[in-house]
């Protein structure tokens, strides 16, 4: 129910009745961006891609890369074959695959299933085509909370394929910092369960073990060759907690110079931003208006990275990744 009632708000609010299929239509006469929507399959576990382009834009093919970076080091290329299946399974699965029509997904429903969380949201559940199957679907966090990793494939295959040159993913990660959670429980003497303390703590372990091993693996493979450089592909990622504060905080938003406990230092206000819950609404205005500073600040110190690549200038690898 709860996830019903969140996707008739986007309906009402934000979104309207539009589908995929309104979507694609605005995508074809070139008026939209091709979009995205990242959630995950609580039926097998992958990844699923909510959006009208085919599964075969995201279907890179890995081990031909490493097939050829291992041959021009004269190594031999052999796999066993549970590494070959455990690479399918960090392929996004599409609508396509599940033999369901995009185009008569609502984008409510795809924004509701990529910010579900149960018990809280969540899970939608789908409808596979004819057959009496039904695919339940929550938010891309269980997986990876960004979605970046879609998007790599995606362009990877744009190279692999020669259809691209060079790409720049710049990713917003807004998600609630994994290290508040270490420095609340830490001052915490008394027991706790997870609906006392918080109820993502226990994927939000996995996911950040599940990130480290994939910014190894990315850079492992770029280190080896299998992947293109920096300078071909780079990841910039912008976090609203990387903002920079100015030691007199003269840049302080003023609503929020009577806050208590006061915001007397940039310490201070990195970790009121870190502490600023993901919800959809924000009730205190000195909350709305440090995350907007936040969000213009950390575009600001990356404008020239972002400026030197898109010119093609060198610049130095990216700590994103």
């Amino acid at each position: 129910m709860a996830a019903q009632s969140l996707a008739e708000l986007f309906i009402e609010r934000l979104l309207g009745p539009a589908t995929f299929g309104d979507l694609s239509a605005r995508e074809a006469r070139g008026d939209s961006p091709r979009l995205i929507v990242n959630t995950t399959l609580y039926n097998n576990g992958r990844r699923f891609a909510m959006t009208t382009l085919p599964p075969e834009t995201f279907r890179y093919e890995f081990f031909a890369d490493l097939h050829q970076s291992l041959a021009q080091r004269g190594k031999p290329a052999e796999y066993p074959p549970i590494l070959v299946q455990r690479w399918e399974s960090l392929l996004p699965m599409t609508p396509f695959d599940l033999k369901i029509d995009p185009c008569a997904i609502k984008l409510a429903a795809a924004v509701t299933g990529s910010a579900s969380f149960p018990p809280v949201v969540g899970p939608i559940t789908l409808h596979a085509g004819g057959e009496e199957q039904y695919w339940h679907i929550e938010a891309g966090g269980l997986y990876e909370n960004s979605g970046t990793e879609s998007l790599l494939f995606v362009v990877l295959k744009q190279l692999q394929a020669r259809k691209a040159r060079r790409a720049l993913i710049v990713a917003f990660e807004s998600s609630y910092p994994f290290s508040v959670g270490f420095r609340k429980l830490s001052m915490r003497a008394e027991p706790w369960t997870l609906f006392s303390y918080d109820v993502s703590r226990i994927p939000g372990i996995m996911e950040q073990r599940a990130t480290a091993y994939s910014a190894l693996f990315f850079r492992s493979m770029q280190i080896k060759g299998v992947f293109p450089d920096n300078q071909t592909v780079r990841v910039i990622i912008l976090r609203h907690t990387d903002a920079q504060w100015k030691d007199d905080l003269s840049d302080l938003p003023d609503v929020c110079r009577q806050e208590s406990p006061p915001l007397d230092s940039p310490t201070a206000v990195v970790e009121r931003i870190s502490e600023i819950p993901t919800r959809f609404k924000l009730v205190s205005d000195c909350d709305r208006q440090l995350l907007m500073s936040a969000a213009a600040k950390v575009v600001a110190q990356n404008k020239q990275e972002i400026e030197d690549y898109l010119a093609g200038r060198p610049t130095p690898e990216s700590q994103s990744r």
